[in-house]
C-alpha cells in the first residue's frame, strides 16, 4: 500500500466516529419520572463543656480546706441529644498517681454528675446512671441539658513533704443514648 493510500485510510477512519454519532434519536413514551426522598435525621448525642468546646488543658483539682479535706474540681457539661434520656458510666476506676512515684495514689476518688435542681448521682464502672435532658422546645429539635461533673479524692497518706509532687490521672467515661421502644 502506498503512503498516500494509507494517509487517506487513516483520515477517513478518524472521521467516521463523529459522523456516526451525529444522528438524532427519537424518544417516545414516558420521558419524565417523579423522584421523592425522605431525609431522616440521625440520632445525636454530643457532650461538650458549657461553651461547646472541651477541656484541652485537663482539669485542675484544688484542696480548698485543710490537709484532711479532699482535692476537688467541678465543671459544667452541655449534653445535646436526640433522645432526651442518656446514661453515663466510668470506663475504668479513676486513679490519680504521683508522676515521679507511682506508688503514691490519691484515696477514695469519687465522680458524680448532677443536672440543675437535682442532687448528684455517683458514677461507677459496674452500672450506668441515667439522666434526662429537659424537653426539646419543638418537635425534631435535639434537647439540650446542662450538668455539673464533680471529681474529688483525698491525698495519699503521709505528710506533705513525702507526698508532694505532680499527680495525674485519666477520667474515662461513656455516654450512651437510651432509646425507648414505642
Amino acid at each position: 500500500m502506498s503512503k498516500i493510500a494509507m494517509c487517506w485510510t487513516i483520515a477517513i477512519a478518524t472521521l467516521l466516529p463523529p459522523l456516526a454519532t451525529a444522528q438524532g434519536v427519537n424518544l417516545s413514551g414516558k420521558t419524565t419520572s417523579k423522584v421523592t426522598a425522605q431525609v431522616i435525621k440521625r440520632n445525636n448525642l454530643e457532650v461538650t463543656d458549657a461553651n461547646g468546646g472541651w477541656f484541652d488543658q485537663g482539669l485542675e483539682m484544688l484542696q480548698l480546706g485543710g490537709w484532711e479535706t479532699p482535692y476537688a474540681v467541678e465543671v459544667r457539661l452541655k449534653v445535646t441529644s436526640t433522645s432526651d434520656t442518656f446514661q453515663v458510666r466510668l470506663d475504668a476506676p479513676l486513679e490519680i498517681r504521683n508522676q515521679s512515684n507511682p506508688a503514691q495514689v490519691f484515696r477514695s476518688p469519687k465522680v458524680t454528675m448532677s443536672s440543675d435542681g437535682e442532687g448528684p448521682k455517683g458514677l461507677t464502672i459496674d452500672r450506668s446512671t441515667e439522666f434526662k435532658n429537659p424537653a426539646s422546645p419543638e418537635e425534631g429539635v435535639d434537647s439540650v441539658g446542662y450538668y455539673n461533673l464533680a471529681v474529688s479524692a483525698y491525698p495519699p497518706e503521709g505528710d506533705f513533704r513525702s507526698t508532694a509532687g505532680t499527680y495525674s490521672g485519666v477520667l474515662s467515661m461513656t455516654f450512651e443514648p437510651v432509646v425507648k421502644v414505642k
